[in-house]
C-alpha cells in the first residue's frame, strides 16, 4: 500500500507542490491569476483523458506494464515543464504530463479492486486516499521553500525528481495484480463494451459524478488558496504553504476516518455527512467574506472542516463507485477518474474568474458544487432502484 500510495500521489504532487509558485509564474509571464490557473486546468484536462484510456487499456495489457510506461512519460514531462520558455509551452507540456500522471491514481485504485473484496476495499480506499492526501501536506512546504529559494522553475524541477523516484519505486516494488486469464481483449469493441456496461448503471454514474463534483470542489479551493492567503491575507509563499499543509493533513484525516465511520453508520451516510461538512465550512466562509469579516483566523478552522469533508468524500464516493465495477475494475476506475479530472478542469479557474481581491467567488463555488454532488448521488440511487426488476 505504501508504494501504491506514493505513485498515486503523482497528480496531487504535480498540482500542490507548485501552488506557492503561482504568483511567481504570473510575474514571469506577465499574466493574471486565471491565466496561471490554466496550467492546472491543462494538467487536469490531460488527466481526464488519461484516466478514461489508461484504466481501460490496463484491463487488456495488465496493470504493471501500463503503469511503468505512463510514469516514464510523466517524469520526462516534469523535466520539460521546469524548462518551459513560455506559458503556452508550459500549458502543452502540463497537458501531456497530466495524461501520463493519471496512471498513478487510476491504477492504484484498480490494483486495490483486483486484490481486495468489498469489505476490505472500503478500508483500503480510505487508507489510499489518506496517503494521497499526505502528499499536499509534504509538497506545499517543500514547494514554498523551493519557490522562495529559486523561483517556480526550481519548484517544478523538484516535481521532476519526485516523478523519477515514483518510476523507480514502481519498477522495484509494485507487482502485476491482473493475471492474463482475467484480462479483456485489447480491442476498441471490448473496451467500449466495458465502458458502456458501466454507463448503463445509474448508481455507478451518480456516484462517479458525485465523486467528480467533490473533487471539483477541492480543486476550487486548491487553485484559489494561494491567491487568497498570499494576496488577500498578505502572507509569504512559505507561510501559505504551512496553511495548505494544515488543510492537507485534515484531508488525510478525513480520508482515514471515513473508513472507520463507514463501518459504524454505513458508507452512504458517511458520504452524505462529509458532503454536508464541505457545504458548512465553505458556506460560513462565504458569508464572512460577504460581511468583510473573513481573515486568516477564521479561514483556518473553516477550511479545516471543509478539508475533513473533502477527504471523506474522496474515499467514500470512490469506494462506492469502483465497488460497483468489480468485474471491470480498470474501466470503472477510469470512468471515476475521468469524472474527477473533468470536473476538476472545469472548476480550476472558477475561484479566480472575478479577480483575486475577494474570496467570495471561491467560497460560493465551494458551497454549490457539494450540493450538486448530493443531488447526483441521490438521482443515481433513485434511477438504479427503478432499473431493478420487480419480483
Amino acid at each position: 500500500m505504501l508504494a501504491l500510495g506514493f505513485v498515486a500521489m503523482a497528480g496531487s504532487l504535480s498540482t500542490d507542490m507548485y501552488l506557492p509558485a503561482f504568483p511567481d509564474i504570473a510575474a514571469t509571464f506577465r499574466v493574471d491569476a486565471s491565466a496561471v490557473q490554466l496550467t492546472m486546468t491543462s494538467f487536469l484536462i490531460g488527466s481526464a483523458g488519461g484516466q478514461l484510456l489508461i484504466g481501460a487499456f490496463s484491463d487488456a495489457l495488465g496493470r504493471r506494464r501500463t503503469l511503468l510506461t505512463a510514469l516514464a512519460v510523466f517524469a520526462v514531462c516534469a523535466y520539460l515543464a521546469a524548462a518551459s520558455p513560455s506559458l503556452v509551452i508550459l500549458l502543452v507540456v502540463r497537458t501531456v504530463q497530466g495524461f501520463a500522471g493519471s496512471a498513478g491514481a487510476v491504477l492504484a485504485r484498480a490494483v486495490v479492486s483486483d486484490l481486495a473484496d468489498r469489505t476490505q476495499a472500503v478500508r483500503a480506499f480510505s487508507l489510499l486516499w489518506a496517503m494521497i492526501a499526505l502528499g499536499p501536506a509534504i509538497a506545499a512546504p517543500l514547494g514554498g521553500w523551493l519557490t522562495q529559494t529559486g523561483g517556480w522553475r526550481l519548484t517544478l524541477l523538484g516535481v521532476a525528481v519526485l516523478a523519477t523516484g515514483m518510476l523507480i519505486i514502481a519498477a522495484l516494488v509494485i507487482p502485476e495484480s491482473l493475471p492474463p486469464e482475467r484480462r479483456h481483449a485489447f480491442t476498441v469493441g471490448a473496451i467500449a463494451g466495458n465502458v458502456g456496461h458501466l454507463l448503463r448503471d445509474a448508481a455507478f454514474v451518480g456516484y462517479a459524478v458525485a465523486f467528480g463534483l467533490g473533487y471539483g470542489t477541492l480543486i476550487v479551493y486548491i487553485s484559489s488558496s494561494s491567491f487568497i492567503v498570499q494576496n488577500i491575507f498578505d502572507t509569504t509563499p512559505f507561510a501559505y504553504s504551512l496553511t495548505f499543509s494544515f488543510t492537507g493533513l485534515c484531508i488525510m484525516c478525513g480520508a482515514w476516518l471515513s473508513g472507520r465511520i463507514a463501518a459504524r453508520i454505513g458508507i452512504r451516510r458517511t458520504l452524505l455527512s462529509a458532503q454536508l461538512l464541505q457545504v458548512t465550512g465553505a458556506g460560513i466562509g462565504g458569508a464572512l467574506a460577504v460581511a468583510g469579516a473573513f481573515d486568516l483566523g477564521s479561514y483556518l478552522p473553516l477550511m479545516a472542516a471543509f478539508a475533513l469533508g473533502c477527504g471523506a468524500v474522496m474515499s467514500a464516493a470512490s469506494a462506492i463507485a469502483v465497488g460497483r465495477s468489480a468485474r471491470t475494475a480498470g474501466a470503472g476506475s477510469a470512468l471515476v477518474g475521468f469524472s474527477q479530472f473533468t470536473f476538476g478542469a472545469v472548476a480550476s479557474p472558477l475561484g479566480g474568474l472575478f479577480g483575486t481581491d475577494s474570496a467570495i467567488p471561491a467560497m460560493t463555488f465551494m458551497t454549490l458544487l457539494p450540493l450538486l454532488a448530493i443531488g447526483a448521488a441521490l438521482v443515481g440511487r433513485i434511477l438504479a432502484a427503478r432499473q431493478r426488476p420487480t419480483p
